[in-house]
């Protein structure tokens, strides 16, 4: 055989196996390098239902800087919800049940779907002495196991209250919460109380 008839016999017959261990290494470094280079998000801030307002992503910048958090470690996201019993609702469950939201700025009315449901931390012992008058109180849902009525729940304190705050729409009936599983909880008690203090 010529090494012209070689190249073609390799050509037609191993051009599709050799491609294939390739693609597949190439796809195994690209994995390894991710896994090997990925940090944990150590803030998590998400506005859900705002639509384009995202006045509230510096306050959590400056935050995040100020306790020398890399922005590449923050996460700022927006959600669209609608509701609590929607796909989107139910996706928001998810996040806040494995530990990924830590604050969360929402409609009051989507809030309360979320609080009855014991998904935000009371914020009692949380806030300053000056702000317990003015945390948004939440009714639990009746728990048919202990077959009790648990107390309301503060768990949340309107924007609107908040000094400096913006004063669209948006903020006017947005109540911010922490997360009742909040993957990094001093940091989230941290920034509710660096917005509280201002």
């Amino acid at each position: 055989m010529t090494p012209a008839q070689k190249r073609s016999y390799l050509w037609d017959y191993w051009r599709i196996p050799v491609l294939v261990v390739v693609v597949i290494a190439v796809a195994s470094i690209l994995l390894i390098r991710t896994i090997v280079t990925a940090k944990d998000t150590l803030f998590a801030v998400t506005m859900v239902d705002c639509g384009e307002e995202n006045a509230f992503e510096p306050y959590a910048e400056q935050f995040a800087q100020e306790q020398g958090i890399p922005l590449d470690q923050m996460t700022f996201g927006n959600v669209v919800v609608g509701s609590a019993s929607s796909q989107s609702g139910m996706a928001l469950y998810v996040h806040l049940q494995s530990g990924t939201e830590d604050i969360l700025v929402l409609p009051e009315s989507v809030f309360m779907e979320y609080a009855v449901s014991g998904y935000f931390l009371d914020l009692t012992d949380a806030v300053p002495q000056e702000w317990q008058d003015k945390l948004v109180m939440a009714d639990q849902r009746y728990d048919e196991y202990d077959d009790v009525q648990p107390e309301p729940m503060a768990c949340g304190i309107h924007v609107r209250d908040i000094p400096g705050m913006p004063q669209t729409q948006y903020y006017q009936d947005a109540v911010i919460a922490i997360s009742y599983n909040p993957g990094n909880y001093d940091t989230a008690v941290a920034f509710l109380n660096s917005l509280l203090k201002k």
